[in-house]
């Protein structure tokens, strides 16, 4: 980002919220993003304690209460900033979320979530389809037995999605982020390395996505 100045007394504006010249609020900066917004690097392994303290002290500043006698630009600003602290500490303190945003920043992109799952789950995930139909079709016909069998079945298929959701969410939040924070902290980062990083946290949000969903839909099927 360029450098900017304070809209009230022009002074250089060092990095934060005020101006350490006049103390007033200053507006959101043009391209500042949630990570820079709290005053971190783009890393995807965050202090979450350190991140709340941040967000509560930041919202007392930013409370409407503290603008009451303030111009009607400072009162904007203000709201402005309070909505974008909320917003900011919603995706960041959720590491799904987080990840989600930097693919975004990063331009990252979406993949389609079943179209690239690995053939063995692909098959396993087909076959539960099928009998979440059998299921339907059971019910309908009233079949307690049938409802009971596949019922069980269908519980047994979705412990392992739901190990396998954990399995990724391991690797994301694991190696993955561990890696990311690596090449930030590299003065020349690889960019053919980078790219293979945010393509792998991409695949892996969009069979998370896709696995939860199928989950989901489970629980609704056999309450």
């Amino acid at each position: 980002m360029s450098e900017r100045v304070c809209w009230n007394c022009a002074a250089r504006l060092a990095d934060g919220h005020f101006c350490l010249s006049c103390g007033k609020i200053q507006p959101l900066a043009a391209g500042e993003d949630y990570f820079s917004f709290f005053g971190l690097p783009r890393k995807l392994s965050i202090n979450l304690e350190e991140l709340e303290e941040v967000f509560y002290a930041l919202s007392r500043k930013f409370h409407p209460d503290f603008f009451f006698n303030s111009s009607d630009y400072e009162k904007q600003i203000s709201m402005d900033k309070s909505s974008t602290l909320n917003d900011a500490y919603r995706t960041l303190r959720d590491p799904i979320r987080r990840t989600q945003y930097l693919l975004e920043l990063e331009g990252a992109k979406t993949e389609e979530g079943k179209d690239k799952l690995a053939a063995d789950l692909l098959e396993e995930v087909f076959e539960l389809n099928l009998e979440l139909e059998e299921l339907k079709a059971a019910k309908k016909l009233g079949d307690e037995d049938e409802i009971k069998e596949i019922t069980a079945s269908v519980a047994a298929s979705r412990q392992k999605l739901e190990e396998k959701i954990k399995e990724l969410e391991g690797e994301l939040q694991g190696s993955l982020f561990a890696k990311w924070d690596a090449l930030l902290e590299r003065e020349a980062t690889d960019r053919e390395q980078r790219e293979k990083l945010l393509a792998r946290m991409n695949c892996l949000l969009s069979h998370l996505s896709y696995l939860r969903n199928l989950v989901r839909d489970i629980k609704e099927e056999v309450q």
